[in-house]
């Protein structure tokens, strides 16, 4: 009795499983009629999706602001915001690798690990496109610099498409920089937590052959990293002490555009800086005495100067010859003075040809 009830189950389900395949292939080009009936719907009431993918990702590059500007993670300007729009706009974006060749990024400890993952992802996603990428952090010194050495091999096995890298970090994560990055054309380097000098210059970044333009924060100095000085056409630097300076200047030898804010340090004993090609010099200070500031500027060679702005403490009491004597028989074109104490019938008067911006001292 049990036996030919079980085979008489056995022999149902084997009808039941032809009938269903047979309903299936009948169902299966209705399913298909009804995706393109729903596919044809959707393009007409966003006839945005009926673009090729092509065009629709050259919209996307637009609508992003241009590289190397870097996006946040989670901002509505960063390419992750376009994977929330749809199916469509997501494949699109995800097969655009420019979209994803820059990105900033601030490591925090309590994100960190979800951050690691989004920047393998971003990495991954850029394919072979050169690299713009910010990296700084927040965190306490017991849990930071693990975190960080993390992120920068992270990067490192990709430098050799770092293009615009900005780095704001402690001593120690740099000194795992190294490698070849022959398209690294512009650096900015913020360096925290220098309190002892290294016997040796950490020497970063040496294998990049057209670095050019160097962008330094505060905290940087040439006694503790030393970059590809001879190479740099373009310097800005902040809070940098006078014998930083004159480190730096001494080694420029190709630099055409120069924006320094200095800080008075102490005397140094060699003061000779050779001739440099500067076309553009803008000189600020934070705070200090005077000697060593007027000492710097004596110190220049610039005799193909076009364009000058100085605050007149680094001139000294006798600025027109501390002007003449840096730039020698040709003066810039243009001259620019902060806290100025001497008239501007003076300045006229020496430099004629000049076109002259006086901004008078308030004390």
């Amino acid at each position: 009795m049990v036996s030919s009830t079980l085979a008489a189950a056995r022999a149902r389900i084997a009808q039941l499983d032809i009938e269903i395949e047979k309903l299936q292939r009948l169902m299966d080009p209705l399913l298909t009629e009804r995706e393109q009936c729903s596919q044809t719907l959707a393009e007409y009431k966003y006839p945005i999706l009926t673009l090729p993918a092509e065009i629709t990702s050259e919209i996307f590059l637009q609508f992003l602001p241009s590289y190397p500007h870097r996006p946040s993670f989670g901002e509505s300007q960063s390419p992750s915001f376009l994977l929330q729009i749809c199916r469509r706009w997501r494949d699109v974006a995800l097969t655009t690798p420019a979209l994803w060749s820059a990105v900033e990024l601030m490591l925090e400890p309590h994100d960190h690990v979800r951050q690691r993952h989004l920047l393998d992802m971003w990495l991954q996603r850029s394919a072979n496109c050169p690299l713009s990428i910010r990296l700084e952090y927040d965190m306490e010194n017991g849990e930071r610099i693990a975190i960080i050495r993390e992120c920068v091999r992270a990067l490192l096995c990709h430098a050799s498409r770092w293009q615009d890298m900005e780095f704001v970090l402690p001593l120690e994560s740099f000194r795992d920089i190294a490698g070849s990055m022959p398209l690294l054309r512009s650096l900015t380097i913020g360096i925290d937590d220098c309190d002892e000098v290294p016997g040796t210059p950490a020497a970063l970044f040496a294998d990049a052959p057209v670095l050019n333009h160097v962008v330094l924060h505060a905290s940087f100095s040439p006694f503790f990293v030393r970059l590809p000085w001879s190479q740099i056409t373009t310097l800005e630097a902040e809070a940098l002490y006078t014998d930083e300076a004159v480190e730096i200047l001494r080694h420029s030898t190709m630099l055409l555009n120069c924006t320094l804010t200095i800080l008075d340090g102490d005397p140094w004993a060699d003061s000779s800086i050779p001739p440099l090609p500067l076309r553009s010099l803008s000189l600020e200070y934070i705070a200090g005495g005077t000697h060593e500031l007027r000492q710097l500027f004596r110190a220049l060679h610039l005799p193909l100067l076009e364009t000058l702005a100085v605050h007149e403490i680094f001139l000294g009491p006798d600025p027109i010859a501390a002007l003449s004597a840096v730039c020698r028989d040709r003066y810039p074109q243009e001259i620019e003075i902060f806290s100025a104490r001497i008239s501007r019938e003076i300045y006229a008067g020496a430099f004629p040809l000049a076109s002259l911006s006086l901004h008078e001292s308030s004390d």
